[in-house]
C-alpha cells in the first residue's frame, strides 16, 4: 500500500505562510479558533476556504476545519472509510476524523477538548460581500449554538476570501498547469468538432483530455452549439450531431491541484457569419483595453469603466463582461462585472479596488449585437490574467482568434 499518493501539492513552507497570515488576521479580530466549512456545492467552489488551510478537497470532498489559534487543526470528513486516503494524499493536516453522529456534535467535541467552549469562534460561509446567501447549514449552525451555549460565534464575513486575493508563486504555478489544460482542451475540440459528431462526443473529449492530464473533477463547463446560440452558454451537451455553420461556445474552469483558471472561446464550423465576426472583433478589442490597464496600482472599477467604453464604441451590448478572481474557487477577489453591478459594488467596497500584483482573475467578454437577431445570441470570449509589477499576462495560450474548423 503506497504511504504516499501522486497528488498535486504544495510545500510545507506555503502551508506555514497560510498559518501565520491566518492567524495573524485571527489575533487582531479576537478570534480563538476558526470554523471552515468546505461543504461541497457551486463546483466545490464553497470547499476553497478549508481547502486553503489543510489541502484537503476535490472530488466533492467535505473538509470541516477547526483551525486553532494555538493549536494544530482538525479536519472533520464524511465518512471513516476515506481517512486514510486523506491522510496520504496531503502532509499539512495529521488529525483526521470521520464525523460521529451529526456535523455539530463532532465540532463541538473537539471545540471542548480543545478547551475552546467558551471562547471566540469564527465561523465561514454564514454570506458576506462575496457571497450573500452563504453555505454554511443552519442546522449545523444551530447545533453548534445550543451545543455550545457559552461560545462566543463569529461571522468572518470574507476573511480568508481577502487572505486568499494575492497568490503566491507557488499558486501561480498551480494555476498555470490549470491553464495548460484548458488549452488542451481546447485544441481537443478543435480536433473532434465536425458536422455529424454528437454535442456529448466533443464534450466528452475536451473533459477526458483534462482529467487524462491530471486534472481534478468537479469543475466548471458549460457548453452551447447552435446556428444561432443564445449568448451565454447552455449547462450540458445534448446527443445532437453538429452540422455544418453550427458556432460552439464554450465555457471553462480548467481545474488541478484545487486551482481553476477560466477561458472561454468561440469555434465555427465552417465560415461564420459576418455578425459573428464583429461580435467577436469586439470582445477581442474590449479584452485587449482589459489587458493594457490591469496595472499594480490601477483600479479595477476604472478598468471596466474603460471596458464599457470600447463595448459602446463598437456598437455592441453586454451579456456578460467583467472581471472576478480565480484560484481555488471562481468569483474571489478581485470582483466587478459590468452584468452584476449591484452585487460588485459591495465586493469592490470590502476589498478596495486597487489592483495588486499576484492578483489572478478573468476577464470574461460575453457580447452581442442588440441591433442583430435582438440580441439573442452572440459570442464569448475569456481569458485569465495575472498582474504582475511591469503589466499583466495572461495564462493560456491557446489563440485568441476566432477558430474556423474547416469541414
Amino acid at each position: 500500500m503506497r504511504s504516499r499518493l501522486e497528488l498535486p501539492r504544495l510545500s510545507l513552507t506555503e502551508r506555514d505562510r497560510r498559518w501565520a497570515l491566518i492567524r495573524g488576521n485571527m489575533k487582531g479580530q479576537g478570534l480563538d479558533c476558526l470554523l471552515l466549512f468546505g461543504f461541497p456545492s457551486m463546483w466545490d467552489f464553497t470547499t476553497a476556504n478549508a481547502r486553503f488551510v489543510t489541502h484537503i478537497g476535490g472530488n466533492a470532498a467535505f473538509n470541516i476545519t477547526v483551525f486553532p489559534l494555538e493549536d494544530e487543526p482538525t479536519v472533520f470528513i464524511l465518512m471513516p472509510t476515506f481517512t486514510e486516503y486523506w491522510k496520504r494524499a496531503q502532509d499539512w493536516v495529521k488529525d483526521i476524523r470521520p464525523r460521529k453522529g451529526t456535523w455539530a456534535q463532532s465540532i463541538a467535541l473537539r471545540l471542548k477538548e480543545l478547551g475552546l467552549e467558551t471562547k471566540a469562534i469564527g465561523v465561514d460561509g454564514l454570506a458576506g460581500p462575496l457571497d450573500q446567501d452563504g453555505w454554511t447549514p443552519y442546522s449545523v449552525y444551530d447545533g453548534l449554538l445550543k451545543l455550545l451555549p457559552e461560545a462566543r460565534l463569529v461571522n468572518v464575513m470574507d476573511m480568508l476570501e481577502k487572505l486568499r486575493t494575492v497568490k503566491s508563486d507557488e499558486e501561480i504555478e498551480m494555476l498555470e498547469k490549470a491553464a495548460h489544460l484548458g488549452d488542451l482542451m481546447l485544441d481537443a475540440c478543435a480536433q473532434t468538432a465536425r458536422p455529424g459528431v454528437r454535442e456529448a462526443e466533443v464534450y466528452a473529449r475536451m473533459m477526458e483530455v483534462m482529467l487524462a492530464n491530471g486534472g481534478e473533477e468537479p469543475t466548471l463547463f458549460l457548453w452551447a452549439s447552435d446556428a444561432l446560440p443564445l449568448p451565454h452558454p447552455f449547462r450540458l451537451p445534448t446527443m445532437r450531431p453538429l452540422e455544418q455553420g453550427d458556432l460552439i461556445i464554450c465555457e471553462m474552469h480548467p481545474k488541478y491541484g484545487g486551482y481553476y483558471t477560466h477561458l472561454e472561446r468561440t469555434f465555427s464550423l465552417g465560415e461564420p457569419r459576418k455578425e459573428y465576426l464583429k461580435i467577436y472583433e469586439g470582445c477581442l478589442k474590449t479584452f485587449q483595453r482589459i489587458a493594457e490597464l490591469c496595472l499594480p496600482g490601477n483600479a479595477v472599477t476604472e478598468v471596466m469603466e474603460e471596458a464599457a467604453k470600447v463595448i459602446s464604441a463598437n456598437g455592441l451590448g453586454i451579456c456578460e463582461a467583467g472581471i472576478h478572481g480565480h484560484g481555488l474557487s471562481s468569483l474571489e477577489y478581485p470582483r466587478f462585472r459590468l452584468h452584476a453591478l449591484e452585487t460588485d459594488r459591495k465586493a469592490v467596497g470590502s476589498l478596495g479596488a486597487e489592483l495588486k500584483t499576484g492578483m489572478v482573475f478573468a476577464a470574461n467578454i460575453d457580447l452581442v449585437d442588440p441591433k442583430w437577431m435582438n440580441g439573442n445570441t452572440g459570442c464569448v470570449f475569456a481569458e485569465t490574467i495575472v498582474v504582475t509589477e511591469t503589466g499583466s499576462r495572461w495564462l493560456h495560450s491557446y489563440p485568441h482568434e476566432l477558430k474556423i474548423i474547416n469541414t
